[in-house]
């Protein structure tokens, strides 16, 4: 926990490989699959009616899926009692769960993967009109098989009180939606092959904890008698208690409610410089407290520390006339994050530059001291086989949408680099949240290179990628990466895990575009039906970013790139004050992360869980800590589960409890 990277091992493993665990069985794998069309319907009707953003996708744990575990565990407590045959076992739950948080993580914000794909494939051909001139701008230079442009089909989509199930309408929608479950499929594959060769460096070799996965594991796992502990069941009611108990506040406005956020936006709105701050917000719900307090101590201070950071440099920035706004311009936030990602990605790739040679020697079959590979899901051969594969089809995939061949590969070169940054992250220090927009390559290149350079057909595949290119919260590579790490004990097999979460990225995708024009037809995604403005905002923007691009190309972005570079050098130099100081009470992961606007929200609940387990551990030590943490896996537990309760709730009544309960 001292240094930012755990010290290079040996590379020797003379180890056997354990007795073949059996927990991912055809049972498990078929109730996966049979679950993800209800729960990607479930989430796309949830959060295009009710709003999303806060429900699932927003932290490093999704709240729907940890209350579906919860409840499977329950059930399968009685299963023992009355059925013991039937009962599931830790690792048919773990399956359940991880293939039905594979597919959450796809669909389930507007901005991150996938949640706004659909409007923003239609967006400038419903949108577009003699004024804007996009059918000469843009329409030629987005590719036809990833769009959806006939006017008369799309005017059900986004005018509602119509049906998707006619011949036109499933025509127009088949292609792209075939087109891009291929695309993610893809990606998802080759994150799978990556993480086959990196778990062992990372699980084994650094022993990295893998903070994410504590709760799921001791959920499952009878051993950690987590279900027998009162400290757990207090968190748990407290955590249902509070929300509900403002859930029925908000039915019946004589009962006061809990306050658990709050938002003091409109009070800096308009007393500059404060009003430079990017995000207003603050909660500390029992989900997010119980989050919180798996954060590594180190990391918790800087996320705070780095938190005020950023905010005093905007609200400067403001006060000095250096800025005109909080989310453009000076001081180029985003920018230094892509370059602290960066140097991140280029810390871990030296620290384990040994370890990645011996890989390749393995996998051409030249004497390597890693000589067993039976634990791994593929062997290193196959993996980097398989990667090359899904790289190539991605490369062709790209290109045929119009990208130059070697912008194509660029991209390709920084998605899964940054991709496997946040693997290492998640696997070490279980952040709630992270944000790498700025790190995607539709923001990486034009910067470099410039809009000119890239082209029109370039930045209209950008646009049509958007969604998959936000913010990254989802990412289905560190899922992948756990769930490698939860199939330790003999769990499950790693094969067999890898190749049931390779299933459900394309079913995923098919159901969520199922699930998007089935509610759309009906409701309207243009309609007053559909409140919550990030279905058409996020599009907006995106097509907004293409329509400049078109019009006014650009060369390299100056102001951009250097902020990039000091954001790399200045994480560099925090890295390596780290390694020379243990005592330097600073990580310099935290830089790039604070600035995400689900941590800054979380701020509160970050500082008053770390004072929490910091004086635990001064006064009681490593048992203090222990015996409290089955209250914050409670309250996490608890938490998910009235999360879920009130989108039911809400969905049932046809009143938007969640609202009301914050």
């Amino acid at each position: 926990m001292g240094a930012p990277f755990a010290a290079t091992p040996g590379l020797d493993d003379s180890q056997s490989a354990p007795a073949r665990p059996r927990g991912v069985t055809t049972r498990a794998v078929l109730i996966g699959l049979a679950l993800t069309p209800l729960n990607v319907f479930f989430v796309v009707k949830a959060t295009v009616t009710m709003g999303g953003f806060r429900f699932a996708g927003r932290h490093s744990l999704f709240v729907n899926t940890i209350a579906v575990l919860f409840l499977l565990v329950l059930v399968n407590r009685w299963l023992k009692q009355r059925r013991p045959r039937w009962a599931f076992s830790a690792g048919e739950m773990l399956t359940i769960y991880l293939m039905l948080t594979m597919g959450t993580g796809l669909i389930s914000s507007a901005f991150d993967l996938g949640g706004a794909l659909a409007t923003t494939i239609t967006y400038p051909f419903w949108f577009a009109s003699p004024e804007s001139k996009w059918q000469e701008l843009l329409w030629p230079n987005m590719p036809t098989w990833l769009t959806v442009q006939d006017h008369d089909v799309l005017s059900g989509f986004y005018l509602g009180n119509s049906s998707p199930y006619t011949g036109d309408v499933i025509r127009a929608w088949a292609t792209p939606a075939i087109w891009f479950s291929a695309f993610i499929g893809a990606i998802a594959w080759v994150c799978l092959c990556l993480n086959s060769i990196v778990r062992r460096r990372w699980e084994e070799e650094e022993k990295l904890p893998f903070p994410i996965t504590t709760l799921p594991v001791q959920m499952v796992d009878e051993r950690t008698g987590l279900f027998q502990n009162k400290l757990w069941w207090v968190g748990v009611s407290v955590g249902l208690a509070l929300g509900m108990w403002n859930a029925i506040s908000g039915l019946f406005p004589s009962i006061p409610a809990f306050p658990l956020a709050a938002d003091f936006g409109s009070y800096v709105q308009n007393r500059p410089p404060w009003d430079f701050m990017r995000w207003t917000a603050l909660e500390w719900q029992p989900f997010s407290i119980g989050l919180c307090y798996l954060i590594p101590l180190d990391l918790a201070l800087s996320l705070f520390v780095f938190d005020m950071f950023w905010t005093a440099e905007y609200i400067v920035s403001g006060h000095l006339g250096w800025s005109t706004s909080q989310w453009s311009g000076f001081p180029y936030g985003d920018q230094q994050t892509a370059g602290g990602f960066a140097a991140i990605l280029l810390a871990a790739a030296w620290l384990d530059r040994k370890y990645l040679v011996e890989v390749v020697k393995r996998a051409l079959g030249m004497e390597s001291a890693l000589r067993e590979e039976g634990r791994e899901a593929f062997s290193y051969r196959f993996a980097l086989l398989g990667a090359a594969a899904g790289i190539a089809f991605l490369w062709w995939f790209l290109a045929r949408g119009g990208m130059q061949g070697w912008v194509a590969l660029a991209f390709v070169a920084i998605y899964f680099p940054t991709a496997l940054v946040i693997s290492r992250l998640r696997a070490q220090l279980g952040p709630p949240a992270h944000s790498l927009g700025a790190s995607m390559p539709n923001w990486i290149l034009p910067a470099l290179v410039g809009t000119r350079t890239l082209g029109p057909r370039t930045m209209g595949m950008f646009a049509a990628l958007s969604p998959f290119l936000g913010e990254q919260r989802n990412n289905p590579m560190p899922l992948q990466l756990e769930a490698f790490k939860m199939s330790e004990g003999n769990r499950m097999e790693r094969r067999r895990i890898a190749i049931a979460l390779a299933l459900v990225p394309p079913l995923a995708i098919l159901c969520y575009f199922w699930a998007t024009i089935h509610v759309g037809y009906g409701l309207g995604m243009a309609s007053s039906a559909v409140g919550y403005y990030p279905y058409l905002h996020v599009p907006r923007l995106n097509i907004a970013t293409f329509e400049d691009a078109v019009k006014y190309p650009s060369g390299m972005d100056v102001p951009s790139t250097m902020a990039m570079a000091f954001g790399l050098v200045f994480t560099l130099a925090l890295l390596w004050v780290k390694l020379q100081f243990q005592w330097w009470p600073l990580h310099p992961v935290a830089f790039p992360i604070a600035l995400s606007s689900t941590v800054q929200s979380l701020r509160l609940a970050i500082f008053a869980t770390w004072l929490c387990k910091a004086l635990l551990l001064r006064y009681g030590g490593l048992p203090a800590h222990r015996r409290a943490l089955p209250l914050f896996l409670g309250l996490l537990a608890g938490g998910a589960a009235e999360a879920m309760l009130r989108r039911c709730l809400s969905l049932l009544l046809g009143v938007n409890l969640s609202v009301m309960a914050t």
